[in-house]
């Protein structure tokens, strides 16, 4: 328990710290901006004119990788939505009743489709997804399971949480440990999902509905609404979870570790450099 809270307190404050880094890294990016339509290109010294490109540059990679995030994450919603539009269907009686069981079946749409699959989308307010051939692959205890799961990422808006996330993760795509706290926040939402099904319908029949559909073909669009690139390992670490009975320890590797702080070293006097730099501005530091 105590481990448990603490692991939610550090993850906390390194989104927090996250976040401020972003922000911060925008306004000096506009900083950039200003200095060099003031000042002229290049500027006083090497290492100025070098320390206001670096900073310029990294913050238009930030802001490009945070747009195509975005523009892939419409493209998902868009192809579900189609999916829906074209193929929707009434849900199956055998998955509403469980829906009824759960509290969920109000938030529950269908289509109809061979391959067995359910997921969660939208943003502001979440549904669950399901194929008609969720019925006919899975159990009734099992189609409960997974209801369970889906219902838990309704409860937490999880799709709103990890698309910010992933724009946040995105936007520091240069720094290693950015993507592995997205990919970490991906599988902790995952397990933590988990076990709210596990807690609804029991470890054996989650673990029997998860290899069920985890052997069936992948539907693109329903792929495409998912958060992007599962973290490596998810099936692996979700069956760890139930086969131990608890959530399975996430390190970051020394080399990513390594590899991040090599990258902050190089941007951090430039942003320093960038930030000294705006008092002779008109108006000094805005």
């Amino acid at each position: 328990m105590t481990r448990g809270w603490l692991g939610r307190l550090g993850g906390g404050a390194c989104w927090a710290l996250l976040v401020a880094a972003v922000l911060g890294h925008a306004v000096l990016g506009l900083l950039a901006i200003a200095e060099l339509a003031t000042l002229g290109w290049p500027l006083m010294t090497w290492f100025d004119t070098a320390a206001v490109t670096v900073v310029l540059a990294s913050a238009l990679a930030g802001l490009t990788a945070s747009t195509l995030v975005a523009v892939r994450a419409a493209a998902g919603w868009r192809a579900v939505r189609a999916l829906i539009g074209t193929d929707r269907c009434p849900v199956p009686r055998m998955v509403q009743a469980e829906a009824a069981v759960l509290g969920c079946a109000a938030s529950l749409d269908a289509v109809d489709g061979e391959e067995a699959f359910a997921v969660t989308y939208g943003l502001i307010r979440p549904r669950i997804l399901i194929s008609t051939g969720l019925a006919r692959v899975l159990t009734r205890a099992e189609i409960g399971a997974v209801l369970a799961h889906e219902a838990e990422h309704i409860r937490c808006r999880d799709p709103l949480r990890l698309l910010a996330f992933r724009l946040l993760a995105a936007w520091g795509w240069y720094v290693p440990a950015c993507r592995w706290l997205a990919s970490r926040a991906t599988l902790r939402r995952e397990l933590a999902a988990d076990r709210a099904a596990t807690g609804a319908a029991g470890r054996g029949v989650l673990a029997g509905a998860l290899l069920k559909l985890a052997s069936m073909p992948a539907v693109p669009a329903v792929a495409a609404a998912g958060p992007d690139g599962d973290a490596p390992g998810s099936l692996e670490a979700r069956v760890a979870q139930l086969e131990a009975g608890r959530m399975p320890r996430q390190r970051l590797a020394v080399r990513r570790l390594l590899a991040s702080a090599g990258t902050l070293s190089i941007l951090a006097p430039a942003f320093l450099c960038c930030a000294a730099m705006s008092q002779v501005l008109p108006g000094g530091l805005l």
